[in-house]
Protein backbone atom coordinates (compact mmCIF):
# COMPACT_ATOMS: atom_id res chain seq x y z
CA UNK A 1 0.00 0.00 0.00
CA UNK A 2 2.72 2.20 0.29
CA UNK A 3 3.98 2.85 -3.32
CA UNK A 4 0.08 2.07 -4.53
CA UNK A 5 0.99 5.49 -6.47
CA UNK A 6 3.96 5.59 -7.05
CA UNK A 7 2.89 5.49 -11.07
CA UNK A 8 1.19 8.26 -10.42
CA UNK A 9 3.52 10.23 -8.76
CA UNK A 10 6.64 10.11 -11.12
CA UNK A 11 4.82 11.19 -14.02
CA UNK A 12 3.63 14.33 -12.04
CA UNK A 13 6.80 15.37 -11.14
CA UNK A 14 7.68 14.66 -14.46
CA UNK A 15 4.99 17.38 -16.13
CA UNK A 16 5.70 19.82 -13.17
CA UNK A 17 9.12 20.02 -13.65
CA UNK A 18 8.58 20.25 -17.45
CA UNK A 19 5.73 23.54 -16.84
CA UNK A 20 8.71 24.62 -14.05
CA UNK A 21 11.32 24.56 -16.73
CA UNK A 22 9.49 26.28 -19.64
CA UNK A 23 8.41 28.99 -16.30
CA UNK A 24 12.21 29.36 -15.71
CA UNK A 25 12.95 29.47 -19.15
CA UNK A 26 10.16 32.24 -20.31
CA UNK A 27 11.70 33.98 -17.13
CA UNK A 28 15.29 33.76 -17.95
CA UNK A 29 13.99 34.91 -21.15
CA UNK A 30 12.01 38.21 -20.41
CA UNK A 31 15.48 38.62 -17.91
CA UNK A 32 17.68 38.74 -21.26
CA UNK A 33 15.10 40.93 -22.83
CA UNK A 34 14.90 43.54 -20.54
CA UNK A 35 18.73 43.38 -19.98
CA UNK A 36 18.88 43.90 -23.53
CA UNK A 37 16.27 46.65 -23.82
CA UNK A 38 18.37 47.71 -21.75
CA UNK A 39 21.59 47.82 -22.34
CA UNK A 40 20.55 48.83 -25.94
CA UNK A 41 18.47 51.90 -24.17
CA UNK A 42 22.25 52.50 -22.66
CA UNK A 43 23.91 52.43 -25.66
CA UNK A 44 21.59 54.62 -27.54
CA UNK A 45 21.78 57.01 -24.33
CA UNK A 46 25.68 56.93 -24.76
CA UNK A 47 25.48 57.16 -28.48
CA UNK A 48 23.96 60.16 -27.94
CA UNK A 49 26.28 61.46 -25.45
CA UNK A 50 29.20 60.72 -27.59
CA UNK A 51 27.45 62.79 -30.54
CA UNK A 52 27.07 66.00 -27.96
CA UNK A 53 30.85 65.67 -26.79
CA UNK A 54 31.62 65.74 -30.51
CA UNK A 55 29.86 68.61 -31.39
CA UNK A 56 31.04 70.69 -28.39
CA UNK A 57 34.32 69.66 -29.28
CA UNK A 58 34.31 70.55 -32.51
CA UNK A 59 32.11 73.87 -31.53
CA UNK A 60 35.12 74.42 -28.93
CA UNK A 61 37.43 73.74 -31.97
CA UNK A 62 36.02 75.96 -34.21
CA UNK A 63 35.70 79.14 -31.35
CA UNK A 64 39.68 78.83 -31.17
CA UNK A 65 40.91 78.21 -34.28
CA UNK A 66 38.44 79.91 -36.80
CA UNK A 67 37.52 83.51 -34.94
CA UNK A 68 39.06 86.22 -36.13
CA UNK A 69 40.67 84.92 -39.82
CA UNK A 70 40.20 87.18 -42.13
CA UNK A 71 38.77 85.84 -45.42
CA UNK A 72 42.03 84.74 -47.31
CA UNK A 73 43.45 83.06 -43.71
CA UNK A 74 40.08 81.22 -44.06
CA UNK A 75 40.26 80.30 -47.85
CA UNK A 76 43.48 78.82 -47.06
CA UNK A 77 41.86 77.02 -43.79
CA UNK A 78 39.15 75.45 -45.90
CA UNK A 79 41.35 74.69 -48.44
CA UNK A 80 43.99 72.74 -46.52
CA UNK A 81 43.07 69.74 -44.29
CA UNK A 82 40.19 70.85 -41.77
CA UNK A 83 39.18 69.18 -39.13
CA UNK A 84 36.28 67.21 -39.78
CA UNK A 85 36.71 67.12 -43.62
CA UNK A 86 36.06 64.14 -44.99
CA UNK A 87 35.83 63.28 -41.31
CA UNK A 88 37.57 63.17 -37.59
CA UNK A 89 37.04 60.17 -35.47
CA UNK A 90 37.00 60.97 -31.52
CA UNK A 91 36.49 59.18 -28.00
CA UNK A 92 33.83 59.74 -25.25
CA UNK A 93 35.91 58.22 -21.63
CA UNK A 94 34.60 57.77 -18.68
CA UNK A 95 36.26 59.03 -14.98
CA UNK A 96 38.47 56.12 -15.20
CA UNK A 97 39.77 56.37 -18.49
CA UNK A 98 38.04 53.90 -20.29
CA UNK A 99 36.62 54.34 -23.86
CA UNK A 100 33.12 53.79 -23.61
CA UNK A 101 31.59 55.56 -26.33
CA UNK A 102 33.00 57.23 -30.01
CA UNK A 103 32.04 59.45 -32.44
CA UNK A 104 32.66 61.12 -35.97
CA UNK A 105 32.74 64.79 -37.37
CA UNK A 106 31.80 65.36 -40.71
CA UNK A 107 31.61 68.73 -41.98
CA UNK A 108 30.51 70.38 -44.78
CA UNK A 109 32.73 73.45 -45.57
CA UNK A 110 30.77 76.92 -46.16
CA UNK A 111 31.02 78.80 -49.17
CA UNK A 112 33.69 81.43 -49.89
CA UNK A 113 34.52 83.45 -47.10
CA UNK A 114 31.19 82.59 -45.39
CA UNK A 115 31.21 81.58 -41.72
CA UNK A 116 28.25 79.02 -42.12
CA UNK A 117 29.77 75.54 -40.70
CA UNK A 118 27.79 72.77 -41.47
CA UNK A 119 28.16 69.65 -38.85
CA UNK A 120 27.28 66.16 -39.10
CA UNK A 121 28.53 64.05 -35.77
CA UNK A 122 27.67 60.41 -35.51
CA UNK A 123 28.18 58.67 -31.66
CA UNK A 124 27.50 55.02 -30.59
CA UNK A 125 28.69 52.90 -27.68
CA UNK A 126 31.85 51.38 -27.76
CA UNK A 127 30.22 47.76 -26.66
CA UNK A 128 27.17 48.03 -29.64
CA UNK A 129 28.46 50.23 -32.72
CA UNK A 130 25.18 49.32 -34.47
CA UNK A 131 23.49 51.18 -32.24
CA UNK A 132 24.32 54.87 -33.94
CA UNK A 133 22.89 58.65 -32.66
CA UNK A 134 23.43 61.43 -35.75
CA UNK A 135 23.24 65.45 -34.82
CA UNK A 136 23.26 67.48 -37.50
CA UNK A 137 24.23 71.09 -36.13
CA UNK A 138 24.61 74.83 -38.21
CA UNK A 139 27.63 76.89 -36.90
CA UNK A 140 27.83 80.74 -37.62
CA UNK A 141 28.74 84.44 -37.09
CA UNK A 142 25.60 86.50 -36.82
CA UNK A 143 24.94 88.39 -39.57
CA UNK A 144 23.86 91.94 -40.06
CA UNK A 145 20.61 90.69 -42.68
CA UNK A 146 19.03 89.13 -40.02
CA UNK A 147 16.89 92.77 -39.71
CA UNK A 148 15.03 93.76 -42.60
CA UNK A 149 16.36 97.49 -41.24
CA UNK A 150 18.84 97.94 -37.96
CA UNK A 151 19.96 101.37 -37.27
CA UNK A 152 22.05 103.27 -35.00
CA UNK A 153 19.87 106.44 -34.98
CA UNK A 154 17.26 107.98 -33.97
CA UNK A 155 14.25 106.23 -36.87
CA UNK A 156 10.89 107.01 -37.91
CA UNK A 157 8.99 105.29 -39.88
CA UNK A 158 5.77 107.39 -40.87
CA UNK A 159 2.64 106.19 -42.26
CA UNK A 160 3.10 104.73 -45.45
CA UNK A 161 5.74 102.28 -44.37
CA UNK A 162 5.04 98.49 -43.99
CA UNK A 163 7.96 96.35 -43.03
CA UNK A 164 8.02 92.45 -43.36
CA UNK A 165 11.12 90.99 -40.97
CA UNK A 166 12.40 92.43 -37.71
CA UNK A 167 13.32 96.11 -37.45
CA UNK A 168 15.75 97.23 -34.37
CA UNK A 169 17.62 100.35 -33.56
CA UNK A 170 20.12 101.75 -30.91
CA UNK A 171 17.93 104.42 -30.61
CA UNK A 172 14.62 105.29 -30.21
CA UNK A 173 11.86 104.49 -32.68
CA UNK A 174 8.87 105.88 -33.71
CA UNK A 175 6.64 103.80 -35.98
CA UNK A 176 3.30 104.55 -37.93
CA UNK A 177 3.46 102.44 -40.24
CA UNK A 178 2.70 98.64 -40.25
CA UNK A 179 5.39 96.18 -38.74
CA UNK A 180 4.54 92.63 -39.33
CA UNK A 181 7.39 91.55 -37.24
CA UNK A 182 8.85 92.42 -33.91
CA UNK A 183 10.26 95.71 -33.78
CA UNK A 184 12.83 96.24 -30.77
CA UNK A 185 15.32 99.30 -29.30
CA UNK A 186 18.25 99.11 -27.51
CA UNK A 187 16.76 102.49 -25.34
CA UNK A 188 16.17 101.02 -21.57
CA UNK A 189 13.03 102.92 -21.07
CA UNK A 190 12.49 106.79 -22.81
CA UNK A 191 14.60 108.70 -25.22
CA UNK A 192 14.16 112.57 -26.58
CA UNK A 193 12.14 112.36 -29.73
CA UNK A 194 13.46 115.43 -31.53
CA UNK A 195 10.21 115.34 -33.73
CA UNK A 196 8.19 116.32 -31.07
CA UNK A 197 10.35 117.79 -28.62
CA UNK A 198 9.62 115.70 -25.56
CA UNK A 199 10.58 111.95 -24.18
CA UNK A 200 8.89 109.07 -25.29
CA UNK A 201 9.52 105.10 -24.89
CA UNK A 202 12.10 103.34 -26.86
CA UNK A 203 9.28 102.08 -29.06
CA UNK A 204 5.66 103.83 -29.96
CA UNK A 205 3.80 104.97 -32.09
CA UNK A 206 1.17 108.17 -32.55
CA UNK A 207 -1.57 106.43 -33.50
CA UNK A 208 -4.19 105.14 -30.94
CA UNK A 209 -4.39 101.20 -31.86
CA UNK A 210 -0.86 100.17 -31.58
CA UNK A 211 -1.99 96.42 -32.23
CA UNK A 212 -2.63 97.90 -35.41
CA UNK A 213 0.50 98.88 -35.57
CA UNK A 214 2.96 96.30 -34.42
CA UNK A 215 1.54 92.98 -35.56
CA UNK A 216 3.93 91.15 -33.91
CA UNK A 217 4.71 93.44 -30.98
CA UNK A 218 7.59 96.08 -29.77
CA UNK A 219 10.75 95.24 -27.35
CA UNK A 220 13.01 97.40 -25.55
CA UNK A 221 15.82 97.46 -24.65
CA UNK A 222 17.64 95.23 -26.99
CA UNK A 223 21.18 94.11 -28.01
CA UNK A 224 23.22 96.72 -28.73
CA UNK A 225 24.82 96.61 -32.53
CA UNK A 226 28.32 98.09 -33.29
CA UNK A 227 28.45 99.52 -36.71
CA UNK A 228 31.52 100.02 -36.07
CA UNK A 229 32.06 96.16 -37.27
CA UNK A 230 31.58 97.43 -40.70
CA UNK A 231 35.14 99.73 -40.92
CA UNK A 232 37.21 96.49 -40.36
CA UNK A 233 35.86 94.92 -43.86
CA UNK A 234 36.68 97.55 -45.92
CA UNK A 235 40.67 97.88 -45.88
CA UNK A 236 41.67 94.93 -43.87
CA UNK A 237 39.63 92.49 -45.45
CA UNK A 238 37.25 93.65 -48.90
CA UNK A 239 39.63 95.78 -50.56
CA UNK A 240 42.58 92.88 -50.58
CA UNK A 241 40.13 90.30 -51.57
CA UNK A 242 39.29 92.30 -54.51
CA UNK A 243 42.56 93.26 -55.59
CA UNK A 244 43.39 89.33 -55.56
CA UNK A 245 40.78 87.18 -56.84
CA UNK A 246 37.73 90.11 -57.39
CA UNK A 247 36.96 93.10 -59.21
CA UNK A 248 38.76 96.22 -58.09
CA UNK A 249 38.14 99.81 -59.40
CA UNK A 250 40.51 102.45 -58.16
CA UNK A 251 40.53 106.11 -57.25
CA UNK A 252 40.10 108.53 -60.15
CA UNK A 253 41.17 111.32 -58.38
CA UNK A 254 43.35 113.68 -60.29
CA UNK A 255 40.66 113.36 -63.38
CA UNK A 256 37.15 114.98 -63.57
CA UNK A 257 35.10 112.19 -62.19
CA UNK A 258 32.70 111.52 -60.10
CA UNK A 259 32.81 108.27 -59.71
CA UNK A 260 31.99 104.35 -61.21
CA UNK A 261 28.91 103.57 -63.11
CA UNK A 262 28.00 100.07 -62.77
CA UNK A 263 25.25 98.17 -64.49
CA UNK A 264 24.27 94.59 -63.53
CA UNK A 265 23.54 92.11 -66.19
CA UNK A 266 22.20 88.64 -66.36
CA UNK A 267 24.65 86.60 -67.78
CA UNK A 268 27.38 86.53 -65.46
CA UNK A 269 29.01 89.80 -66.31
CA UNK A 270 29.14 93.70 -65.60
CA UNK A 271 29.60 97.18 -67.40
CA UNK A 272 31.40 99.55 -65.79
CA UNK A 273 32.16 103.21 -67.29
CA UNK A 274 34.26 106.50 -65.96
CA UNK A 275 31.62 108.95 -64.54
CA UNK A 276 33.33 112.17 -65.65
CA UNK A 277 30.54 114.62 -64.70
CA UNK A 278 27.05 114.83 -62.42
CA UNK A 279 24.78 116.61 -60.88
CA UNK A 280 25.91 118.05 -57.36
CA UNK A 281 22.79 117.64 -55.65
CA UNK A 282 19.90 115.51 -58.17
CA UNK A 283 23.65 113.21 -58.43
CA UNK A 284 22.02 112.01 -61.86
CA UNK A 285 24.46 110.74 -64.72
CA UNK A 286 25.57 113.79 -67.25
CA UNK A 287 28.95 112.15 -69.05
CA UNK A 288 30.73 108.85 -68.71
CA UNK A 289 33.54 107.23 -71.11
CA UNK A 290 35.58 103.95 -70.85
CA UNK A 291 33.56 101.49 -70.61
CA UNK A 292 34.47 97.73 -69.76
CA UNK A 293 32.68 94.56 -69.65
CA UNK A 294 33.69 92.48 -66.81
CA UNK A 295 33.05 88.94 -66.18
CA UNK A 296 31.83 88.58 -62.43
CA UNK A 297 34.18 88.21 -60.11
CA UNK A 298 35.08 84.69 -58.81
CA UNK A 299 35.13 85.59 -54.97
CA UNK A 300 31.79 87.86 -55.82
CA UNK A 301 33.09 91.08 -54.63
CA UNK A 302 33.63 94.26 -56.60
CA UNK A 303 35.13 97.09 -54.24
CA UNK A 304 35.49 100.53 -55.26
CA UNK A 305 37.51 103.52 -54.27
CA UNK A 306 35.05 105.65 -55.45
CA UNK A 307 31.18 106.65 -55.69
CA UNK A 308 29.20 103.92 -57.43
CA UNK A 309 25.96 104.19 -59.29
CA UNK A 310 23.85 100.84 -59.59
CA UNK A 311 21.35 99.63 -61.76
CA UNK A 312 20.65 96.40 -63.90
CA UNK A 313 19.89 92.71 -63.23
CA UNK A 314 21.64 89.62 -61.70
CA UNK A 315 20.82 86.07 -62.56
CA UNK A 316 22.42 82.85 -60.37
CA UNK A 317 24.76 85.44 -58.87
CA UNK A 318 25.99 86.48 -55.54
CA UNK A 319 27.77 89.47 -55.78
CA UNK A 320 28.55 92.41 -52.99
CA UNK A 321 29.58 95.86 -54.50
CA UNK A 322 31.46 98.01 -52.15
CA UNK A 323 32.45 101.65 -51.57
CA UNK A 324 34.69 103.15 -49.71
CA UNK A 325 38.14 105.35 -49.99
CA UNK A 326 40.37 103.82 -48.09
CA UNK A 327 43.32 106.22 -49.76
CA UNK A 328 42.51 109.72 -48.93
CA UNK A 329 39.03 109.76 -46.96
CA UNK A 330 36.98 110.98 -49.10
CA UNK A 331 33.31 110.28 -48.94
CA UNK A 332 31.89 107.36 -50.82
CA UNK A 333 28.26 107.10 -51.45
CA UNK A 334 26.33 104.22 -53.44
CA UNK A 335 23.82 105.94 -55.84
CA UNK A 336 20.04 104.50 -57.32
CA UNK A 337 18.31 105.48 -59.73
CA UNK A 338 17.04 102.56 -61.91
CA UNK A 339 15.80 99.46 -60.63
CA UNK A 340 17.96 96.62 -59.24
CA UNK A 341 16.56 93.18 -59.63
CA UNK A 342 17.16 89.49 -59.17
CA UNK A 343 16.19 87.36 -61.77
CA UNK A 344 15.49 84.24 -59.05
CA UNK A 345 13.78 85.05 -55.31
CA UNK A 346 14.50 81.59 -54.10
CA UNK A 347 18.24 81.90 -52.74
CA UNK A 348 20.30 81.53 -55.83
CA UNK A 349 20.60 85.10 -56.78
CA UNK A 350 21.72 87.24 -53.85
CA UNK A 351 23.07 91.34 -53.94
CA UNK A 352 24.59 93.24 -51.34
CA UNK A 353 25.59 97.51 -51.90
CA UNK A 354 27.96 98.48 -48.88
CA UNK A 355 28.91 101.99 -48.68
CA UNK A 356 31.45 104.03 -46.40
CA UNK A 357 29.05 106.79 -46.22
CA UNK A 358 25.39 106.79 -47.86
CA UNK A 359 23.34 104.77 -49.92
CA UNK A 360 21.04 107.55 -51.68
CA UNK A 361 18.14 107.41 -54.01
CA UNK A 362 18.72 110.56 -56.38
CA UNK A 363 16.24 112.92 -57.95
CA UNK A 364 15.37 111.52 -61.42
CA UNK A 365 14.10 108.08 -59.71
CA UNK A 366 11.65 105.59 -60.95
CA UNK A 367 8.49 106.48 -59.96
CA UNK A 368 8.19 102.74 -58.93
CA UNK A 369 11.76 101.67 -58.11
CA UNK A 370 12.61 98.00 -56.91
CA UNK A 371 15.78 97.08 -55.28
CA UNK A 372 16.39 93.49 -54.78
CA UNK A 373 19.37 94.33 -51.97
CA UNK A 374 20.73 93.73 -48.60
CA UNK A 375 21.87 97.74 -47.73
CA UNK A 376 24.25 99.23 -45.67
CA UNK A 377 25.58 102.70 -44.71
CA UNK A 378 28.53 102.29 -42.47
CA UNK A 379 28.95 105.79 -41.33
CA UNK A 380 25.98 107.57 -43.47
CA UNK A 381 21.97 106.94 -43.67
CA UNK A 382 20.25 104.82 -46.75
CA UNK A 383 17.33 107.46 -47.69
CA UNK A 384 17.19 110.23 -50.55
CA UNK A 385 17.60 113.59 -49.96
CA UNK A 386 14.68 116.33 -49.75
CA UNK A 387 13.54 117.84 -52.69
CA UNK A 388 10.98 120.53 -53.64
CA UNK A 389 9.28 121.41 -56.62
CA UNK A 390 11.48 123.81 -57.52
CA UNK A 391 14.40 121.09 -57.92
CA UNK A 392 11.95 119.16 -60.60
CA UNK A 393 7.85 119.38 -60.43
CA UNK A 394 7.55 115.99 -61.81
CA UNK A 395 10.28 113.57 -59.75
CA UNK A 396 10.46 115.87 -56.15
CA UNK A 397 7.59 113.25 -55.38
CA UNK A 398 7.69 109.80 -56.14
CA UNK A 399 4.90 106.78 -55.67
CA UNK A 400 6.42 103.53 -54.24
CA UNK A 401 9.69 102.22 -53.61
CA UNK A 402 10.20 98.89 -52.60
CA UNK A 403 13.59 97.58 -50.87
CA UNK A 404 13.40 93.57 -50.71
CA UNK A 405 16.09 92.42 -48.71
CA UNK A 406 17.26 94.41 -45.90
CA UNK A 407 18.04 97.77 -44.46
CA UNK A 408 21.33 98.78 -42.42
CA UNK A 409 22.16 102.57 -41.48
CA UNK A 410 24.15 104.53 -39.23
CA UNK A 411 22.08 107.49 -39.54
CA UNK A 412 18.20 108.43 -39.42
CA UNK A 413 17.08 106.10 -42.50
CA UNK A 414 14.32 107.48 -44.73
CA UNK A 415 12.47 107.81 -48.43
CA UNK A 416 9.91 110.41 -47.50
CA UNK A 417 9.66 113.36 -45.79
CA UNK A 418 6.58 115.30 -44.64
CA UNK A 419 5.60 118.58 -43.85
CA UNK A 420 3.18 118.67 -40.71
CA UNK A 421 0.79 115.62 -41.66
CA UNK A 422 1.16 116.06 -45.86
CA UNK A 423 3.54 114.18 -47.92
CA UNK A 424 6.02 117.24 -49.11
CA UNK A 425 8.95 115.26 -50.87
CA UNK A 426 9.96 111.53 -51.72
CA UNK A 427 8.02 108.25 -52.32
CA UNK A 428 4.46 107.93 -50.96
CA UNK A 429 4.69 104.51 -50.43
CA UNK A 430 7.34 102.23 -48.68
CA UNK A 431 7.54 98.75 -48.36
CA UNK A 432 10.81 97.02 -46.91
CA UNK A 433 10.58 93.38 -47.62
CA UNK A 434 12.74 91.07 -45.66
CA UNK A 435 14.49 88.75 -47.71
CA UNK A 436 14.13 85.35 -46.02
CA UNK A 437 17.36 83.80 -47.90
CA UNK A 438 19.46 86.41 -46.22
CA UNK A 439 19.56 85.27 -42.93
CA UNK A 440 21.79 82.09 -43.63
CA UNK A 441 22.75 82.90 -46.51
CA UNK A 442 24.15 86.85 -46.45
CA UNK A 443 26.12 88.36 -49.32
CA UNK A 444 29.98 87.61 -49.48
CA UNK A 445 32.05 89.56 -47.19
CA UNK A 446 28.82 91.02 -45.48
CA UNK A 447 29.18 92.37 -42.16
CA UNK A 448 29.12 89.21 -39.34
CA UNK A 449 29.03 89.77 -35.66
CA UNK A 450 31.90 88.76 -33.63
CA UNK A 451 31.62 85.26 -32.44
CA UNK A 452 30.28 81.97 -33.29
CA UNK A 453 27.05 80.25 -32.49
CA UNK A 454 25.40 76.99 -32.95
CA UNK A 455 22.05 78.30 -33.91
CA UNK A 456 20.70 74.79 -35.70
CA UNK A 457 20.52 71.57 -33.40
CA UNK A 458 18.78 68.49 -34.66
CA UNK A 459 19.02 64.54 -34.95
CA UNK A 460 18.69 63.42 -37.40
Amino acid sequence: MKYKNKGVIIPFVIVFGAVLAIILVSLLGYVSYRYEQAARQTAKSNALEAAEAGLNYYYWYVIHTLEGKSCSQLTTYWSTTPLGVPYYDGQLKNQSGTVIAEYKIEVTPPARCSTIIMAKITGWDKNHPTIKRTITARLRKPSWTEYSVVANDIMRFGTGTETWGPVFSNNGIHFDGVAHNLVSSNIPTTYFDPDYGVDKPGVWTALPDESQVFLAGKEFPDTYKDFNQIGVDFGGIMKPAAQQEGLYLPSLRGNPHCGYHIILRNDDKVNVSQIRSCGPSSYEIKNEKNLVTYDLPSNGLIFAEENVWVEGTIKDARLTIAAADTIGGETTNIYLFHDVNYTYHDGRDVLGLIAKDNVTVGLYSNDYLNIDAALVAETGRVGRDYYRSSDSLTYYKRNTITVNGMIATNRRYGFAWTCGESHCSGYRTRNIIYDNNLLYYPPPFFPTGDHYSIDLWEES
